[in-house]
């Protein structure tokens, strides 16, 4: 059984963390309680936004920062929400990076194409 999104999204914030990367993760998921969802939305909670949102960028990057989607191991680019594909899109307009890390393993290898010494 492959691992969970969750897991697969915390092994990547332990290598960023060790890394010295600057970022945040987005915590859209989940359920909650009308009242936390209509003040989390009503604060701009966005629904689709990447789980992760890295600041740093690697000397010489052509973008700005870096979106990263996490998705499980097993998963495809089909399992896209249509309002991530919409902010993903928004992203790049603005010179960001966007990712689709499958997987932990995924994830990290494709920083490391980047130009992340991680």
């Amino acid at each position: 059984m492959a691992a969970s999104e969750l897991s697969e999204q915390i092994a990547v914030v332990r290598i960023l963390q060790k890394g010295g990367i600057v970022f945040c993760a987005v915590p859209n998921g989940g359920k909650r309680r009308l009242h936390e969802a209509r003040m989390l939305k009503a604060s701009g909670t966005r629904a689709g936004v990447p789980d992760l949102l890295l600041f740093s960028v690697p000397d010489g990057a052509d973008f700005c920062g870096v979106a990263l989607e996490m998705k499980r191991a097993d998963g495809r680019m089909s399992n896209l929400s249509k309002s991530q594909k919409e902010w993903i899109a928004k992203l790049e307009d603005c010179g960001w990076c966007c990712l689709v890390g499958f997987g932990a393993r995924d994830a990290l290898g494709k920083l490391r194409d980047l130009g992340y010494g991680i």
